[in-house]
């Protein structure tokens, strides 16, 4: 114990010292779901965490841990379990413990560290010396442990109400603080606890749920070769499967996002690839639905190199094929996000033999589940702008505008109306609709770009479209700095339109864009590239700016 230390701490250190401890199995005790760990009668096991008064998470010594009832558990000491003897001749072992028998006179007090973690932990009948004038030699190494524990029990305290991890850290700082504005003598103790909340490595919930992360992905790793040497269903096994694909969404979704990024590394992400495989061979649809939200969640936490291990696996081939079969709403929701994430993640190249399988067929359903109206699965319409994203994210892979498969087939529609009115929306908003990581391209910005580079696909626009349009680039380039390569993208994207649109029907705004460029021109300023295109479309399109 620190000295000095508000009361309400003391028991985070009896935390501490209780962790410690092992504790003795009393009678077999079997599991129930995947969280909890079948133990036996005699086994010794390693308290990880005492989730509460009712259940402890326990490592039984071949590594594998769980949560067991505490009634079912007897604590051994930790100055016990040296002496601890097992007596393995039936198939119930026999545990000795054996009590130490030496006693320490007061002269040797001294030179004997204590087995424990902090002085809290000496039995009360010690005869160790607790107002020795002597330094303890593990004094200052036990006060940062201590405090690192308490400050993991706070944080997992907060968790435990199902939030994440760097919000409940932030909770955690936010009461420190407001405690020590108002007990000045506790300034220090909780300080220290304030700095220890960085010391992650040393936190006992990022164990905890390092362990956790790595048990579920090898459970996982099982139900797969089961469902892939069996192939079909001799066991209702739903329950089971889906108690952990639950268990391992809610650890992404509340732990540390460094300690998943650690696991995964550590197996090189082999555990996505066994569950794309699973993803293939599973037939019912809520355990997909699961595995698909997994995938997402991962994403967002490390989206490279998860997006480029799933992009480049088969996934987005089975996405292909269950976007066009599946009829649930909510199914369909979920394989749009996750395909569209995967699709978008800057600089990741699809392989070559994917784009047999995103081909003219499947890019033509998307765009006929677009523009047609509202099947019975979505009477809504909430599946239209997902169908859009998948567009939008498909399309970033469309470098060279003369092998761009979507314009392509877009020349050969007549009516195009909800794909234009919503990108158009976008656009003047200045909202990238598949933003799902930090750096993403302009998809929004790319799509109206590439689809007013040709005649064919700019009069998909109603006239009335392309002045709102003209009216965003007016105004995007006035209000652009000089410099800003932005703004050289929507002169770009200016002079398209003027080219191929009947802009010379209507000539909207034609003043203010010659009088806007003309400025351009005439800037005092080492943005030669805005010059030089803003000259470039002055020339080019003189007649009808007049």
């Amino acid at each position: 114990m620190i000295a000095g230390e508000p009361l309400f701490l003391i028991s985070f250190h009896r935390s501490q010292v209780e962790r410690c401890k092992k504790v003795l199995v009393r009678s077999d005790f079997n599991s129930s779901t995947s969280s909890q760990l079948k133990v036996f009668e005699g086994q010794v096991l390693a308290v990880i965490a005492k989730n509460d008064t009712q259940w402890w998470t326990v490592k039984s010594d071949t590594g594998k841990w769980g949560q067991v009832p505490a009634k079912y558990l007897k604590e051994i000491d930790y100055s016990e379990v040296g002496n601890v003897t097992v007596h393995s001749n039936s198939d119930s072992p026999d545990i000795v413990v054996s009590k130490p028998t030496t006693v320490l006179s007061r002269t040797q007090s001294h030179s004997v560290v204590p087995a424990g973690p902090s002085e809290m932990a000496l039995p009360r009948s010690s005869t160790i010396s607790r107002t020795s004038d002597h330094p303890s030699p593990y004094r200052h190494p036990d006060k940062r442990r201590d405090v690192v524990g308490i400050s993991s029990a706070l944080v997992e305290t907060v968790r435990r109400k199902g939030i994440k991890y760097e919000i409940s850290k932030e909770v955690v700082e936010s009461v420190l603080s407001k405690l020590s504005e108002y007990y000045p003598s506790w300034k220090s103790e909780l300080s220290e606890l304030t700095k220890s909340l960085a010391v992650e490595s040393g936190l006992q919930s990022n164990s905890v749920d390092s362990l956790k992360l790595e048990q579920l992905l090898e459970n996982i790793s099982v139900f797969t070769d089961d469902e892939q040497q069996r192939g079909w269903i001799c066991k209702d096994d739903t329950d089971e499967i889906a108690g952990i694909l639950n268990d391992l969404l809610s650890l992404l979704r509340t732990a540390n996002p460094n300690v998943v990024k650690t696991v995964l590394q550590n197996q090189k992400y082999e555990p996505l690839l066994t569950l794309v495989h699973y993803y293939q061979l599973e037939k019912r649809l809520p355990l997909k639905r699961l595995v698909l939200e997994v995938f997402y969640e991962t994403m967002m936490i490390e989206p490279d190199p998860t997006c480029s291990v799933l992009l480049t696996s088969r996934l987005p081939v089975q996405l292909v094929s269950d976007l066009q079969s599946t009829r649930s709403s909510l199914q369909l929701q979920w394989q749009c996000n996750v395909f569209a994430a995967c699709l978008c993640y800057p600089d990741i190249v699809m392989p070559r033999n994917h784009h047999d399988h995103l081909n003219d067929s499947f890019i033509s359903y998307l765009l006929e589940q677009v523009e047609a109206p509202n099947p019975p699965h979505d009477p809504e319409g909430d599946l239209q702008p997902l169908y859009i994203k998948v567009l939008l994210s498909l399309n970033l892979h469309y470098t060279d505008i003369r092998q761009n498969r979507l314009c392509s087939l877009l020349q050969a529609h007549t009516d195009a109306r909800n794909l234009t009115e919503t990108i158009l929306v976008s656009f003047n908003r200045g909202e990238n609709l598949t933003e799902y990581f930090e750096g993403n391209r302009d998809s929004v910005h790319k799509l109206v770009q590439d689809m007013f580079s040709s005649r064919g696909t700019a009069d998909l626009f109603f006239t009335n479209d392309v002045k709102v349009l003209i009216d965003v680039l007016h105004r995007n380039i006035a209000d652009r700095q000089e410099g800003d390569q932005e703004r050289q993208r929507y002169i770009v994207l200016l002079d398209l339109v003027l080219t191929n649109t009947d802009y010379e029907d209507h000539k909207h705004l034609a003043y203010e864009i010659n009088s806007l460029l003309t400025m351009v021109t005439e800037e005092d300023s080492d943005d030669d590239d805005s010059k030089f295109l803003a000259s470039e479309v002055l020339k080019k399109h003189y007649r009808v700016l007049k």
